[in-house]
């Protein structure tokens, strides 16, 4: 058994080494960032989620994560406030696609999910498999030098930006824009991302903001162990 910390459900999964003697093209090096989900393995967690909004009342609960992976597919649970249970199944080959299936509580008490100002592709790191667009001139994340992707959604609503760390491809920051528009209407950065002699991460927290608002979501424990 070994013990990490980690943000979101694909992080246990995501960033192993992209070792090669000549830089990968875009192309190829995004698809070698989603084959990691053959790695069968599982992991919980446990974490703070915090809300905050311009002139609301901040927003505070515990949560818990459960995740399996298989070849094909992930199979998540998250429970809010030990009250709210939300169940994710992302199959690899539509992993991009709306049609993730997300299972709801029957009798949600507030505050839910999408009350902290949270996704379920946020947690599932689904975006990783929009639509390739093109590769943006490399940047920066958090003094970490990386490879900065554009993708699309399949049903054309949203872009997302994704600044990946170059040597290892794992995800520092996201930017996503409404169609039409140069200014992103949320973010996501990762803090405190450390790389493990094995290739695998954790990352200790994870900051979503938008137009006065963020959420902030902090792990305190987490196990992983590989089947």
């Amino acid at each position: 058994m070994k013990h990490f910390l980690f943000a979101i459900f694909f992080s246990l999964a995501l960033a192993f080494p992209l070792y090669a003697e000549e830089e990968l093209p875009a192309k190829a090096f995004l698809e070698a960032l989603r084959q990691p989900l053959t790695q069968d393995a599982w992991g919980e967690a446990t974490g703070r989620i915090i809300y905050s909004q311009k002139g609301k009342s901040k927003l505070e609960g515990n949560l818990r994560l459960k995740v399996s992976f298989t070849a094909e597919a992930m199979y998540a649970q998250l429970v809010i406030n030990d009250k709210n249970f939300y169940g994710l199944e992302l199959m690899r080959e539509t992993a991009g696609k709306s049609a993730q299936h997300l299972d709801l509580p029957d009798d949600e008490v507030k505050p839910g999910l999408f009350d902290f100002g949270v996704r379920p592709s946020d947690l599932s790191f689904a975006f990783i498999f929009w639509d390739f667009v093109e590769e943006l001139p490399r940047s920066s994340s958090r003094w970490q030098s990386c490879r900065v992707l554009k993708l699309a959604a399949p049903d054309g609503s949203e872009t997302v930006d994704v600044w990946f760390e170059a040597d290892h491809g794992f995800p520092m920051e996201a930017k996503w824009y409404k169609k039409g528009e140069t200014k992103p209407w949320r973010s996501l950065i990762m803090k405190g991302a450390k790389r493990f002699e094995n290739g695998l991460w954790f990352v200790k927290e994870m900051q979503l903001s938008g137009d006065g608002w963020k959420t902030a979501v902090k792990f305190d424990f987490a196990e992983k162990t590989e089947l």
